[in-house]
């Protein structure tokens, strides 16, 4: 990939459930990465809602790029400053990756758990894809906080 680019991946499994997040990461600005691609894999067992769960793998890679690049709270001498959402800095549509795929794999039993699935590995990937990137591995999250 071109300098100031990389991907990341990363797996995570629960509930009987696992699911493997890679992101193609734009870090050319450190302090503005963006990630312009997301593929995301789940095994769910039986996905008895399969768009829903695509719904939910969407949201889950939204928030694994809001609490790895920028989303957190800010607290002032005992206070927090954020005071309402327009003031938290979590990632909006236009944060959303340009190119994203979710894949189903084949149903294998019965269903598994799909809760928050998603998040540990599309941050992880994230944070994997910032580190190959800019040469830093972060050590506190968001990056850009």
């Amino acid at each position: 990939m071109p300098a100031g680019h990389a991907q990341g991946i990363a797996f995570h499994e629960e509930h009987r459930s696992s699911v493997a997040c890679l992101v193609e990461l734009d870090a050319t600005d450190p302090a503005n990465p963006r990630v312009t691609k997301a593929v995301v894999a789940a095994d769910v067992g039986l996905p008895v809602n399969p768009r829903g769960l695509e719904a939910q793998l969407m949201g889950a890679v939204m928030d694994g790029i809001s609490v790895t690049l920028q989303a957190g709270l800010h607290i002032d001498q005992g206070a927090v400053r954020e005071g309402s959402y327009a003031d938290f800095h979590y990632a909006r549509q236009r944060h959303s990756p340009p190119a994203f795929e979710v894949h189903l794999m084949p149903p294998t039993g019965d269903p598994g758990g799909a809760g928050e699935l998603g998040v540990p590995a599309a941050a992880a990937a994230v944070a994997n894809a910032y580190a190959r990137a800019t040469g830093t591995s972060p050590r506190s999250f968001p990056i850009n906080f």
